[in-house]
């Protein structure tokens, strides 16, 4: 099967060279492209672009404009999620992580509606990012630029667990809106807990099967299914009850909420 990502990436590459110039120190892969679970049916792809000073407001434009208009159509199903970093941030990280710019799928609309105003708006702290960076110091790839141990700087345990825990903090809400997403991020997280393993959201599914009770594999598998792109998590039918029953009790045994 064709794949459009490797045209993708070296687009990124240009595209963000040509506008960025010197102030670009280098571009770098996290998510499911570095964790071996990268799907393009199913994925977005996760970068974190470097700068040493904070962009201007055409050189946002001009990112932006590439970004929809050349990096779009060749984006997995999930589309892209980057964030602009100052090299500053990245090389003495601070908890939450400030951040000069971000765009995602999630942002789609709400720039096409309102170009201007979220050029202007959107950069501030991102709890997240000490979840990205942890993965990318573990398994991150260098797109362009140095050594991710140059550009980096460590990243607490504390801040990763604090990151990823709140990411699921609404998990009894969030499994019955998306429930693969919640379904794998819980198994995630609790390999985390255990284990102190670093993993895709995928390895965290396979993880729960060789370790939670029997019960829930059924659940798991229709989850991994869906990740992998082999059934549409729309056309599952799955059971709620089990979905927030799931919830409840891997809060619980994450000690995130009593049973």
């Amino acid at each position: 099967m064709m794949t459009s990502t490797p045209r993708l990436l070296q687009a990124i590459q240009q595209t963000t060279t040509a506008i960025l110039k010197t102030n670009l120190v280098g571009i770098y892969l996290h998510g499911s492209y570095v964790l071996g679970s990268y799907n393009e049916q199913v994925s977005d792809l996760d970068y974190l672009i470097v700068v040493r000073r904070s962009l201007t407001l055409a050189e946002k434009r001009q990112l932006m404009t590439a970004t929809i208009t050349q990096l779009w159509p060749l984006a997995p199903h999930k589309g892209l999620e980057f964030h602009v970093l100052l090299l500053s941030a990245t090389q003495h990280f601070v908890h939450p992580c400030p951040f000069d710019f971000h765009f995602s799928k999630y942002h789609y609309e709400d720039y096409q509606r309102t170009p201007l105003a979220y050029l202007k708006a959107m950069h501030g702290t991102d709890p997240d990012l000490a979840a990205h960076l942890t993965i990318l110091q573990a398994a991150g790839q260098v797109l362009l630029g140095p050594a991710i141990t140059t550009v980096f700087g460590p990243v607490p345990a504390t801040a990763y667990w604090d990151s990823i825990k709140s990411d699921i903090a609404n998990a009894e809400t969030a499994i019955v809106q998306l429930p693969m997403y919640t379904v794998l991020n819980l198994c995630r997280v609790r390999a985390y807990q255990q284990d102190q393993l670093i993993i895709s959201k995928q390895a965290g599914g396979e993880c729960g099967l060789q370790q939670l009770p029997t019960q829930w594999h059924p659940l798991i598998r229709q989850a991994l299914a869906a990740y992998a792109g082999q059934q549409d998590e729309q056309v599952i039918r799955w059971s709620r009850p089990n979905l927030v029953a799931f919830a409840r009790i891997m809060l619980a045994e994450l000690g995130l909420k009593s049973e």
